[in-house]
């Protein structure tokens, strides 16, 4: 048996995980609605920003984060899992790319995800992918996965303003 006990305690989720239409931690799921902070199991936040503003958030229980991956092909599922395996560094945190590893600050990033794991009020690990290294990864998803993440958006937020940027594929959805 693994003991726990003197591993550090996750640091706290940090201001840039928050939401930004109330500068406060997300509170509830996304897509089902209940308390992130009594779920067990924890959730994901994630946020996807072009040209350095939020265009997108949203925090999911592991219960609905599993069940939207099981909605995505098979297809896609193995090819997101084979290159998170082979391409994924989970080591660069949120300011360098988990793919590329280019850093955030210091450079002109206009397009990037950041996303992170979370139980209760901790982050357990964060990372980012840039705009350059989520469009590479369309090319592993189906049309299937990709009408199954447009569902999501327009069953869980309607009614995006028109003039509004077109909101991410589903590259904002990591398979951790």
């Amino acid at each position: 048996m693994h003991d726990l006990s003197n591993e550090p305690e996750p640091p706290p989720i940090p201001p840039e995980l928050h939401s930004d239409y109330t500068d406060q931690p997300f509170k509830h799921c996304s897509r089902c609605g209940e308390s992130l902070h009594d779920f067990e199991g924890g959730f994901q936040v994630s946020k996807a920003y072009k040209q350095g503003e939020c265009v997108f958030e949203y925090a999911l229980c592991d219960h609905c984060r599993a069940g939207l991956m099981e909605e995505f092909s098979e297809k896609s599922k193995k090819n997101l899992m084979d290159f998170q395996n082979t391409s994924v560094s989970f080591d660069r945190g949120l300011d360098g790319c988990s793919v590329c590893g280019v850093k955030r600050s210091g450079s002109p990033m206009k397009e990037f995800v950041v996303t992170g794991i979370c139980e209760g009020d901790r982050l357990v690990h964060g990372i980012m992918v840039c705009g350059k290294c989520g469009e590479k990864t369309q090319e592993l998803i189906s049309t299937h996965t990709r009408d199954t993440w447009r569902r999501f958006i327009s069953e869980n937020f309607p009614g995006p303003p028109a003039d509004a940027a077109p909101l991410p594929d589903p590259v904002g959805v990591p398979v951790f």
